[in-house]
């Protein structure tokens, strides 16, 4: 009796204990449950973060220029937008607008009756810590992003041949030669013993008549080098700017934007080449204009820096013109049949005038009257289409001695052998300073850029080539996240 009464007992108690176990199974699991949706939530609103923060730099760099990367193949956002201001606070509001766009779901309004905003996520700061800009370091980040676009398509035997000339150059000194003074001094002492009377007897004199070869060179090289070096003047380009609207005259004032980035390194050797390629690419010069650009003769701004097309022309023909003289006059030093006619016309002129002393000072002015028209001939030849090596011999040679007493430069026929006037162009610029040569040609496309259509305002210094941007995100559940993001091209 005993047992059966516990056994209904019980049977008695069973409802309640599982009721209890049910409550507190069921408090644990919905604790547990908003723990996990808590959680979750808390991880989306991360995630999300993430994801909004993300899109909006990459949508900031989508906005990159158009018609610099048309002309130029450069990828950079102007920070100006089409204004005349640019500034890094533009683009703070852009990637502004583009979080909040991404934040927001106005787009999913229509069917609100099934979606519900459980992150509740808002904006409630963004800041663009730091820049970095075209024309930071004198150009440098420029400089990256132009070798860069070359590499891709050039390998390095398209360079190859330049470094070769560039050596070759250098080792004959053909770079540091002054030729021209050279022949002003030579010039110099014959006109000493010109008029003077010498005594050739007791009671008899003479008045010396020096036979100058260099006075006709001399009356040539006053006339300019235009002259004799191009078929018809007046065709040349008289296009001329104000180098004060540009870049490099606004870094020289120091009245230019500033990038806050970490310093960029200077190129090495091989980017160094590339960036050479890319202005010869992007930039024209004389026998090879760009017709859509301010300046025709853009190389050679490039070299020189002047404000007008003939400008210069003027010096690169003149600079030209004394690395052939240098070449030429090493090829008559080495020629024995050239040295022998000049010895023998130099003891002819000395000798008419019994001055046998001044037999070298007739070998130095007649080797380097020859070497200059020869010169002439070779600079014609080049802006005229031509090539012309870097090293002379026998068949190359154009001028005969006898030529130096009526002077007067022809034109080339045919193509020839040997380097054309680009190749020549290219040698000049592995001479001059990477970063001048870097803010000169970001001269070239403010003023190129600017002639187009909504960028009368266009500056390099305005050109955003990466950033970093710190964003605070709050939600309503609670949450608050910064995020920072850094995104270059």
């Amino acid at each position: 009796m005993r047992i059966g009464k516990r056994k209904g007992e019980n049977r008695a108690a069973s409802p309640g204990y599982l009721t209890v176990y049910a409550a507190l199974t069921l408090t644990v699991m919905i604790s547990l449950c908003l723990v996990l949706i808590e959680g979750v939530r808390r991880n989306t609103i991360a995630f999300e973060t993430e994801c909004v923060m993300d899109i909006g730099m990459d949508s900031v760099l989508a906005e990159y220029h158009r018609e610099l990367l048309r002309r130029y193949g450069l990828l950079m956002v102007d920070s100006s937008y089409g204004t005349a201001y640019p500034s890094y606070y533009n683009t703070q509001q852009h990637l502004e607008t583009y979080l909040n766009r991404n934040l927001s779901y106005e787009d999913c309004m229509q069917l609100s009756f099934l979606y519900r905003d459980l992150l509740g996520m808002e904006l409630e700061e963004v800041l663009v810590q730091k820049v970095s800009l075209a024309t930071d370091d004198n150009g440098r980040v420029f400089q990256h992003r132009a070798a860069e676009c070359m590499r891709s398509r050039l390998g390095l035997e398209a360079v190859s041949d330049a470094l070769d000339w560039l050596e070759t150059a250098e080792g004959y000194g053909f770079l540091e030669q002054d030729v021209e003074k050279q022949l002003d001094q030579a010039g110099s002492r014959l006109q000493q013993y010109d008029g003077m009377e010498k005594q050739i007897g007791e009671e008899e004199w003479i008045r010396i008549e020096i036979s100058d070869p260099t006075a006709a060179v001399e009356q040539m090289r006053r006339e300019g080098i235009l002259k004799w070096v191009v078929e018809d003047v007046s065709q040349l380009s008289a296009a001329a700017i104000d180098p004060s609207q540009y870049i490099s005259a606004r870094a020289a004032a120091d009245e230019i934007n500033h990038g806050n980035y970490p310093e960029t390194e200077p190129l090495e050797l091989t980017d160094n080449l590339f960036l050479l390629e890319y202005f010869l690419t992007y930039a024209g010069h004389y026998g090879a204009v760009r017709e859509d650009s301010l300046l025709q003769y853009q190389i050679e701004y490039l070299l020189c820096g002047q404000a007008g097309d003939r400008d210069n022309l003027h010096q690169v023909a003149s600079v030209l013109c004394g690395i052939r003289e240098a070449a030429n006059v090493a090829y008559l030093m080495g020629s024995s049949t050239k040295r022998a006619e000049v010895e023998a016309l130099a003891a002819a002129l000395s000798g008419v005038i019994a001055m046998p002393e001044l037999q070298p000072v007739f070998e130095t002015a007649l080797i380097l009257t020859w070497a200059y028209l020869e010169s002439l001939y070779d600079v014609k030849a080049l802006l005229a289409g031509g090539r012309i090596p870097l090293l002379k011999t026998d068949q190359d040679w154009h001028y005969s001695l006898a030529n130096i007493w009526d002077p007067r430069v022809e034109s080339q026929e045919g193509e020839g052998e040997g380097l054309s006037y680009q190749d020549y162009l290219r040698l000049l610029l592995y001479l001059q300073p990477t970063d001048t040569l870097s803010l000169r040609f970001m001269d070239l496309i403010e003023m190129d850029i600017r002639s187009t259509p909504g960028n009368r305002c266009f500056r390099m210094d305005g050109c955003i080539d990466g950033l970093e941007a710190e964003a605070v995100i709050r939600s309503g559940y609670g949450y608050r996240f910064t995020i920072t993001r850094q995104r270059n091209y």
